[in-house]
């Protein structure tokens, strides 16, 4: 592909400058790692959180790539004869280029993002097992694996969004393999390094925004408007015939009124679902929590007609095996995505009722064990506590709530504390174990989540 071809892709407001040079040589890949650069490739230079990528422009020129993207004025990078492309955001560009090379995929299905700091996983994996019980074919990205067309890959994401090239690359393997809907989950680091951007998204779902992430993001305002991003790109990506852009918002989470805001600002034809246990157009009525089961009527009966969503009735039965509160969430967050794509409530119905789960999330281990063990990606101070709280009525009277959990090293070390305390609250042991220190010392990680434990009362 020519140059001048790819860089037709690109919005017209993300140059920064006439590119220097002949844009119509030919182009054989893209990349942004200078160690993968081949004779004719296209490297985009990414100023990244330790090494700038500029600084690599002078290896990529050696190892053949024939043309360049940065974010920085020519005069500084120096590449010679070599085309230069000068952009103001080079993450943003690599999407776009990216895109362009795999023939913009994402225009080509439904687009489903879902952001939130718990529940991402289990809500789009879900809203992917409902649309497959409607009949549609469904890619899937999560942070633990990709699906497409029913071939499910090890992605070894590590709990995040792909970068953009392989984004791209998992759209382009959809459409081939004849999906017609395509559900990305979406992370608060995915959204504000723009490894989502050119996914054209037709739904945007949040789930909760809790406290997650401060060391990357700072402060929790900060950490929501990366989150508010998706809700940016529903606004801004290209109409789809025959579908109406959707939002779907938690009605009870504290992000509602910002996300709330930020589509009062976007395109005037979108549409709002939200949702909630008790507010929302969608909401959960008569719960009742068993150890192997949750059962609720699902209520559309709030203002449901009146955002245009043609549905076969109000209410339905759901039996689920998931349990918590905050799953109840996640079904409502899904069936507002699938409901917006025309799903019939009786099949919404059979096919919660088959979900299993989702791997490491709520997980029963059943090994003859003469105790009940769950595993679940509690990660954040608020899902461990909905976590034990969850499972705290599974205990019998006689029995112990045991909670064995750690804290990732280089990351929000605000938490730690905070999950400290948690566990020392709502446990009756609290064993406290690595979770990947990365090079800080687990005995230091321990001792933070130790001194919370303590403040609530535990003794060692």
């Amino acid at each position: 592909m020519k140059l001048s071809e790819l860089l037709a892709g690109l919005p017209p407001s993300s140059l920064a400058g006439v590119p220097s040079g002949g844009v119509d040589v030919e182009v054989s890949d893209i990349t942004s790692d200078s160690r993968r650069v081949e004779p004719r490739s296209l490297f985009v230079a990414v100023p990244g959180l330790e090494r700038d990528g500029h600084l690599f422009v002078p290896d990529a020129l050696r190892r053949g790539a024939v043309a360049i993207v940065g974010q920085r004025p020519a005069a500084e990078v120096g590449t010679g004869a070599i085309p230069y492309v000068w952009v103001r955001d080079s993450r943003e560009a690599l999407a776009w280029l990216s895109a362009a090379w795999h023939g913009f995929p994402a225009r080509q299905m439904r687009i489903i993002g879902v952001t939130g700091t718990d529940g991402k996983t289990t809500t789009g994996t879900l809203i992917a097992h409902i649309l497959r019980g409607a009949g549609r074919k469904v890619g899937l990205v999560t942070t633990v694996q990709a699906d497409i067309g029913g071939h499910t890959l090890d992605t070894g994401l590590h709990v995040t969004t792909p970068d953009a090239l392989d984004t791209q690359h998992y759209l382009a393997e959809m459409v081939k393999a004849g999906c017609e809907v395509a559900v990305l989950e979406s992370t608060s680091h995915g959204l504000h390094q723009r490894r989502v951007d050119a996914c054209e998204f037709d739904l945007a779902i949040v789930t909760n925004i809790t406290h997650e992430h401060l060391d990357y993001h700072g402060t929790w305002d900060n950490y929501a408007a990366a989150k508010g991003i998706l809700f940016q790109h529903l606004s801004a990506s290209v109409e789809k015939g025959g579908t109406t852009k959707t939002a779907v918002l938690n009605a009870e989470d504290a992000s509602f009124p910002l996300l709330d805001a930020i589509l009062s600002q976007g395109r005037s034809s979108l549409r709002r679902l939200t949702y909630g246990l008790q507010n929302g157009a969608v909401q959960a009525a008569d719960i009742t929590h068993a150890p192997d089961c949750t059962t609720f009527t699902l209520d559309l009966g709030h203002s449901i007609y009146d955002l245009g969503l043609a549905v076969d009735g109000l209410q339905t039965q759901i039996t689920t095996r998931l349990i918590g509160d905050f799953n109840i969430y996640n079904i409502l967050a899904a069936a507002c995505a699938t409901l917006a794509l025309g799903v019939p409530l009786d099949v919404l119905r059979v096919a919660i009722a088959s979900f299993d789960g989702v791997v490491g999330r709520m997980e029963r281990l059943d090994e003859g064990q003469p105790f009940l063990a769950i595993v679940d990606f509690a990660h954040s101070p608020v899902s461990l506590q909905r976590a034990l709280e969850t499972v705290r009525p599974l205990v019998a009277p006689e029995g112990r709530l045991i909670a064995v959990f750690g804290s990732a090293g280089q990351r929000d070390r605000a938490k730690r504390y905070l999950m400290g305390h948690i566990g020392g609250r709502l446990a009756d042991l609290t064993v406290i174990t690595a979770e990947d220190p990365r090079t800080e010392a687990i005995a230091d990680i321990s001792a933070e989540i130790a001194c919370g434990c303590q403040d609530a009362g535990g003794q060692e």
